[in-house]
């Protein structure tokens, strides 16, 4: 009697398992510090220039993020003001210098980010990417084409003239949020780690959002 009762949970489970299994050989592509690039990545890219690391801090009001090098330097760093109507956020380099910033447009329905970096580029990211089916998004501004799973952040992004400029992998199974960027053009470098740290913190956004909600659902319905 109980095994026949239990037996939907294991059935339950197994998908489970079987979709990780899925997901972590067709999306996932993160490398730790050391290893060797991912083959896929190899074959139909190459040998990337250089791969950096993001780590988000597990508490922490400022929503630190770290991105360090091969090395485990911390060669990036960003941070969120406490008390900020727009959700400002600033990534610095490793000399604590300003490389780029990050604003939430206020009264906006798509939770749109404008992200200035130095040296010229100003472009938007919105949660519609999160939206997408076809597993395209471009960003007008740079005609630069992200490719993948978004809401689990496994990506190629493409230039305007379709070559590839960095691969993101997140890793699985993590107790906090880890992604690895292979980089293949490092003139863009700057301009890639703010597309990833913009896109974690709108994804903690969204998740905490959706965590909100069902919490609300929840004590609604007791």
């Amino acid at each position: 009697m109980y095994i026949e009762t239990m037996q939907p949970v294991f059935i339950m489970m197994a998908i489970v398992v079987i979709g990780i299994f899925v997901f972590s050989t067709v999306f996932q592509r993160y490398h730790s510090a050391g290893e060797g690039t991912d083959i896929r990545n190899y074959n139909e890219y190459g040998e990337p220039v250089k791969s950096l690391y993001t780590s988000r801090y597990l508490f922490s009001l400022h929503k630190d993020i770290d991105v360090t090098d091969e090395n485990d330097n911390v060669v990036y760093h960003s941070y969120s003001k406490l008390f900020s109507f727009t959700n400002e956020t600033t990534i610095t380099d490793r000399e604590d210098r300003v490389v780029a910033t990050i604003e939430k447009k206020l009264f906006s329905l798509h939770s749109i980010h404008y992200i200035d970096v130095v040296g010229g580029k100003s472009f938007e990211l919105s949660k519609e990417i999160f939206r997408i089916l076809n597993m395209k998004f471009t960003i007008d501004e740079l005609g630069w084409t992200l490719q993948g799973d978004f809401t689990n952040l496994n990506f190629v992004l493409y230039n305007n003239q379709e070559r590839v400029i960095a691969v993101v992998g997140q890793k699985l199974l993590s107790m906090r949020d880890k992604y690895c960027i292979d980089l293949y053009d490092v003139n863009e470098e700057a301009t890639v780690v703010a597309i990833v740290i913009t896109l974690e913190n709108m994804l903690m956004a969204r998740r905490n959002a959706s965590s909100s909600s069902s919490s609300h659902s929840h004590s609604n319905n007791t």
